[in-house]
């Protein structure tokens, strides 16, 4: 099945985004010794030098396919090259100085980063390769989404597991674990990519690197827009969740995971959901319904979660919050739609360029967040554990609902779009 073929890579790459989101910086403080704000730092740079690969690998993935009509190459390579970074970063050698540990984790960002955009950038734009049906691309990317939260999964309970059983290298155990399925998976969407590979036109070709060219766009623009200013939420909410569940709803661990990972199952589920409601009503309407709700609940809900008490937290943050966030499969569908329309337009073939672009823009913005984050966790340690729980609940809370509910209202630029995107 092509669908289940095409989104198998996402297993393991998903896997490594969610581990990266949610234990890296807490790898760094709580187990290297590393300070919160210079972590939060390291990250922070590491994403933004990615940031500017991710539209360059883009581009060359375009050039590649309109030379040697595929870009399924990258896989393999991509594979590579980040699974030995996923290593390297998860087992540093002793370091005994702060700055040796900014240094070093600042050189592994950095090289992470870059080894996911090779895989991750070419793998996103496959999609357009395999089909020329906007219908069928939206289930296409509905699959990878769907391994992509079975990987998200993986991402939270491998660490989980070894962190259970207070094994000795808990990370380093994850590592090779998580190196196993993102060979296996980046091995089945490389097969699948070569059987159903579907050539360039004789018209199509690659125009000149230019960043310009996807911004000039008027109806891209709006779309990445609301992209940046909802993934800075999306970021608070990943980098602060562990602090908020075990600091101020005093849950255990295994009382987190099964927040996060019926989250993770609930997302899955809804995923179908919103493919099927875009029949009924156009793509950025129901967009807007997720994120909007989205936004409220956030800001309305999670600051009086009652501490210790499993259920509410379950049934609003993992059932609510899963089932809104299933939306989010609708954003690749209206980019693809959109740059396939202007492919036939043009005559040119840039999705891996206006896939480059929106990485870019989406890390700029999580680069952005995870910076502020640092100095976040540094603002709500205080003694008084009243303030503490106060500021946490003002950051995990609204502060990440606004982020919603101001894309929302980007968004609505795009309501009286043209025909494809509806």
């Amino acid at each position: 099945m092509k669908g289940v073929g095409y989104g198998f890579a996402e297993l393991g790459i998903n896997c490594i985004e969610i581990f990266v989101r949610i234990h890296l910086l807490v790898f760094y403080t709580d187990y290297v010794g590393l300070d919160s704000s210079l972590a939060g730092l390291a990250l922070g740079l590491a994403i933004f030098w990615d940031a500017i690969l991710d539209p360059i690998v883009g581009y060359f993935s375009d050039w590649f396919r309109a030379k040697k009509a595929e870009r399924f190459s990258f896989l393999p390579f991509g594979f590579l090259f980040l699974a030995f970074c996923i290593w390297a970063i998860l087992n540093p050698p002793e370091l005994k100085t702060p700055a040796a540990q900014f240094v070093y984790l600042l050189v592994f960002a950095l090289l992470l980063n870059s080894a996911y955009t090779t895989l991750s950038v070419p793998y996103s734009a496959l999609v357009g390769d395999l089909s020329h049906d906007s219908k069928e691309r939206s289930h296409l990317i509905g699959w990878r989404l769907a391994f992509g939260n079975l990987g998200a999964i993986f991402g939270i309970a491998i660490p989980s597991y070894f962190l259970i059983r207070k094994q000795i290298n808990p990370y380093g155990s994850t590592a090779w674990v998580i190196m196993a399925l993102l060979a296996l998976g980046t091995f089945i969407s490389w097969q699948t990519a070569k059987k159903y590979n579907r050539p360039p036109t004789d018209k199509t070709s690659a125009r000149r690197f230019s960043l310009v060219a996807p911004l000039k766009n008027k109806v891209f623009l709006p779309l990445v827009a609301a992209y940046f200013i909802a993934n800075m939420g999306l970021t608070f909410n990943s980098s602060l969740a562990l602090y908020f569940y075990r600091l101020r709803l005093k849950f255990d661990e295994e009382q987190i995971q099964t927040v996060l990972l019926t989250f993770l199952v609930v997302f899955t589920v809804s995923i179908p959901f919103w493919i099927y409601a875009a029949r009924f009503i156009s793509k950025i309407h129901a967009l807007m319904i997720g994120a909007g709700m989205m936004g409220l609940s956030a800001a309305l809900i999670y600051p009086f979660l009652p501490p210790r008490e499993l259920t509410w937290t379950v049934l609003f943050a993992s059932v609510l919050g899963g089932a809104l966030v299933g939306s989010v499969v609708l954003l690749e569908s209206l980019l693809t739609d959109i740059v396939k329309e202007e492919e036939q337009r043009t005559g040119k073939d840039e999705l891996g360029l206006y896939f480059g672009v929106w990485k870019m823009i989406g890390k700029i913005s999580r680069g952005l967040a995870l910076a502020v984050t640092g100095q976040i966790l540094t603002w709500s340690r205080v003694d008084d554990l009243l303030t503490a729980n106060l500021r946490l609940n003002l950051a995990f809370g609204p502060l990440v609902g606004c982020f919603f509910i101001v894309s929302v209202l980007i968004l609505k630029k795009l309501s009286n779009a043209r025909t494809t995107l509806k």
